[in-house]
């Protein structure tokens, strides 16, 4: 049975609340009010270093004016700190701080204690599968596996 674009277009579109639902019910902050937006932003930075703020509103697929904010409210929170280009100072960086770096460990662990869980009854080769699917899936949107 062959699938068309349009069929999977309607697959992610039911897929994209559930997985939403599942990982905000995963991740919780009890202190501070974070959005999925401002934990992926974390979560770029955390992978890179280091991001212009045009790099990472690219990463983020939002505007400059749109990542302004988002990068704004997690500098009120401690978390992410702008740098300064020596060379241009106009140019900024945004970096994840000590406390941006904590909170993501907690949140990971946090993660991996509530899919603990979740799977516990399942075993590993059901677990694996379920790797290699999202995994998979994943790839497509320019995921590569570290």
């Amino acid at each position: 049975m062959k699938k068309d674009i349009s069929q999977l277009a309607d697959l992610i579109f039911a897929y994209y609340p559930k997985i939403r639902k599942l990982f905000r019910n995963l991740v919780s902050i009890k202190d501070i009010p974070i959005t999925v937006t401002q934990l992926t932003c974390m979560h770029i930075l955390s992978q890179n270093r280091k991001l212009s703020m045009s790099e990472l509103a690219s990463d983020l697929c939002m505007s400059n004016q749109q990542l302004t904010k988002v990068v704004d409210v997690l500098t009120e929170y401690g978390m992410v700190e702008r740098v300064c280009d020596p060379k241009n100072r106009r140019k900024f960086y945004a970096q994840l701080t000590p406390k941006g770096e904590e909170l993501l460990s907690s949140l990971k662990n946090e993660v991996e204690y509530k899919l603990s869980a979740v799977l516990h009854k399942k075993s590993s080769d059901e677990i694996d599968k379920l790797y290699d699917s999202i995994a998979y899936f994943m790839s497509y949107f320019g995921y590569k596996e570290k």
